[in-house]
């Protein structure tokens, strides 16, 4: 009888124990599963950005979404561009592009008064953007009408911005806003 006792009493331990390490290893798994989707990307789309640029150079940022938005749905994105030099004058132009999808997809952006599209795809800003200043891109992301997105799949928008001193522009971007 007493034996009977004692393997009753560990089976119970053991089962209690197993019980417990399960639960642990469930929860740390779950929140270690949150912590990693979200450091998986830069930044989501709807979080405001302040893109710095140098002379001469591209910057790039990216911004992952998840397909279950509407076609021609707006998108509050708020996208600045800064000058970081403080002694030269800047033509911008800034392209975006998707990577997750087999083609092509270009996102239209309700874009400040003093960008416009050119033929090549590129948002042009029809300014100088002077050492030190910020000027704003865009203020809202709109879903194209046609998008083949799929609601269970994360996608990648990268936003590209090219600059170029004035005293070059002359016949590097042929459509450069005089």
């Amino acid at each position: 009888m007493k034996k009977e006792r004692v393997g009753w009493i560990f089976a119970v331990v053991i089962l209690s124990v197993l019980l417990v390490v399960s639960v642990f290893l469930g929860v740390t798994g779950y929140f270690s599963s949150i912590i990693y989707l979200k450091s998986n990307s830069d930044l989501v789309v709807g979080d405001s950005v302040s893109i710095s640029v140098r002379p001469n150079q591209t910057s790039v940022v990216s911004f992952t979404f998840d397909g279950g938005y509407l076609s021609n749905e707006n998108i509050p994105q708020l996208v600045q561009i800064n000058a970081a030099d403080l002694n030269s004058e800047l033509r911008v132009r800034v392209k975006a592009t998707v990577f997750g999808l087999d083609e092509n997809t270009d996102f239209e952006f309700i874009t400040t008064s003093h960008f416009e599209q050119a033929e090549d795809g590129y948002y042009y800003f029809d300014d100088v953007l002077k050492g030190g200043n910020k000027i704003t891109f865009c203020n809202y992301l709109k879903i194209p009408e046609d998008n083949d997105f799929s609601s269970g799949e994360k996608y990648i928008l990268t936003i590209v911005v090219e600059t170029l001193e004035t005293k070059y522009d002359e016949n590097i971007w042929k459509n450069v806003q005089q």
